[in-house]
């Protein structure tokens, strides 16, 4: 049985889709909170004047922010109303000249055309998504050949830490999730630690074409 607790269900709720003034707190908690690993993925990216950058669950926008600050283009990818507005308010002028798009939605089908983005980015999100595998297939899709999927997330196998909600946090394992992307066609290329949180990067499959 779970002991997370009353306050630990409704946190972790508002993880996975915030709304109202709790996920306005929760979001602005998170500007600082998870800027360790958001950093780190940004460094694994190292975003570039020119490309497109689609970030799935973007929360307050701050990786967003500093992406669009490094001259790439981004697309932000996001369920909660109230962290998509948040984002707005963060990059207001970047949204405004079209160097950041904000798209509501839960990452299952991706609002952006076939091989149209650089990177997909997504941050403590996986464990949150409907139907990984779906998603995975779908950031494929958008990806450009010789494009990057770069994951971050904690890893399924190891305990879960007692104030998140096992009934809301789906955490798949690092070998589950390096399994899902191969199944869907990316070959995963780098994996990084972050303290408890192991970042993965993809990148699509090279597929021989048969003589046959």
């Amino acid at each position: 049985m779970s002991r997370v607790g009353v306050f630990g269900r409704v946190v972790s709720r508002q993880a996975a889709h915030p709304t109202g003034l709790l996920g306005r707190i929760i979001g602005r908690i998170w500007v600082w909170e998870t800027a360790v690993v958001n950093d780190a993925v940004l460094a694994a990216v190292d975003p570039h004047p020119g490309e497109t950058i689609l970030e799935i669950g973007h929360g307050p926008g701050r990786t967003l922010q500093r992406i669009v600050q490094a001259g790439a283009g981004a697309v932000g990818v996001e369920v909660s109303q109230t962290m998509s507005r948040q984002a707005h308010r963060r990059n207001r002028k970047a949204v405004a000249d079209g160097r950041l798009r904000l798209l509501v939605g839960d990452g299952t089908k991706l609002p952006v055309t076939d091989q149209s983005v650089d990177v997909v980015v997504a941050v403590h999100t996986i464990s949150f998504w409907p139907d990984p595998q779906t998603t995975l297939a779908e950031c494929l899709r958008v990806l450009r050949p010789g494009g990057r999927l770069v994951i971050a997330s904690r890893d399924g196998a190891a305990p879960l830490p007692r104030r998140l909600d096992p009934a809301v946090y789906s955490l798949p394992t690092i070998g589950e999730l390096s399994s899902w992307m191969t199944d869907v066609g990316l070959d995963v290329t780098t994996r990084q630690s972050v303290g408890d949180v192991l970042i993965v990067a993809a990148t699509p499959a090279i597929r021989k074409e048969s003589n046959t």
